[in-house]
């Protein structure tokens, strides 16, 4: 590809940078006038407890949604040409258009598609991730100066436990306009500054670049998703997107880190996720923590009164410092 013609001349920062600039200005282009295959937001309802039904996010409706489509195809489409890969990376490339290509199904779907298909469909993707990245990488992990090997069933049992709940925190965090896609930038902004100098890592030098890659096409997105939005990442972006942390995390050698640079996502989304599994099993029929709405964005949009920006913003803000901490700890 272009890489193999520039590598001779250009060093691999310079030839990332280049992607960076090709993939934002692309994105940007190609949102200027949305494709008409690109689905339309149909608005929400929810079921009150009296059976009563109710609109939800009327601002949305008519909205075009799925544009997760449009930067994940030309994040993937940047990375294979600028960037060196394997057939490691081939099959992580064909897992994301996968994980894309569904969650665009599901936006375009006139009935949602329900949690059990969508889970099913995640946990095998997940499970062909992990395997994968098994065999070409072991199963040694480190944390901070330890460092140690896990049985390989273990491993892929947490692993794809690890990208599931990846892919559905960060699904549930894409609520508020400029929300997701300004918590994600941030994010693989700091996975590339922290582990941009471990060589040490077979292949991570791809996947950095993949990283700023993505954050790149999202800058894009942003412009037209912060509010009021006019485009909607839908599934076909959120559930990427936490695919791919999920997979970074895993290739840097340190999958913990997971939890600090996720922990905005883990909190709003995850939180929301552990409720509803708490109230559906052993906490059947009884209220969890309290009158708290969840996702905690709806908290501070619903029940606080906050506008959309300042949610956004305060979010972004978080994962802003929890970055700096992290990196300076690293």
């Amino acid at each position: 590809m272009i890489y193999n013609m520039l590598a001779s001349h250009l060093t691999d920062s310079t030839i990332t940078i280049i992607a960076c600039v090709v993939a934002c200005i692309l994105t940007f282009v190609l949102y200027i006038k949305p494709f008409k295959f690109l689905p339309r937001d149909k608005g929400k309802v929810v079921t009150t407890p009296d059976g009563q039904t109710v609109s939800i996010n009327i601002q949305s409706a008519g909205k075009v949604t799925g544009a997760g489509y449009i930067f994940v195809s030309v994040f993937l489409l940047t990375s294979l040409v600028f960037l060196p890969y394997s057939m490691e990376h081939l099959i992580y490339y064909v897992l994301m258009a996968l994980m894309m290509l569904i969650g665009f199904m599901d936006d375009g779907s006139k009935a949602p598609w329900g949690e059990l298909v969508k889970g099913i469909l995640d946990l095998a993707l997940a499970a062909v991730a992990v395997i994968v990245f098994v065999y070409y990488n072991g199963t040694v992990v480190r944390f901070f100066n330890l460092e140690f090997k896990i049985p390989v069933v273990l491993y892929v049992i947490l692993g794809i436990a690890l990208i599931w709940g990846s892919i559905n925190v960060t699904n549930c965090s894409d609520g508020v306009d400029g929300l997701c896609g300004g918590v994600s930038v941030v994010e693989l902004i700091t996975f590339y500054l922290i582990f941009k100098v471990s060589k040490d890592i077979a292949g991570f030098t791809e996947f950095s670049g993949m990283a700023v890659i993505l954050a790149s096409v999202l800058v894009a997105y942003l412009f037209y998703n912060w509010f009021p939005s006019k485009l909607l990442m839908g599934d076909a972006g959120s559930r990427t997107i936490g695919f791919f942390i999920a997979l970074i995390a895993m290739k840097t050698g340190h999958p913990f880190i997971f939890v600090l640079l996720s922990l905005v996502f883990l909190c709003d989304g995850g939180l929301g996720l552990l409720k509803l599994a708490l109230m559906r099993t052993i906490c059947k029929g009884h209220e969890v923590f309290g009158n708290i709405r969840f996702p905690l964005h709806d908290e501070l949009r619903k029940n606080r009164g906050w506008a959309v920006p300042k949610v956004a913003a305060f979010f972004i803000a978080c994962e802003v410092v929890i970055c700096v901490i992290t990196y300076i700890v690293m």
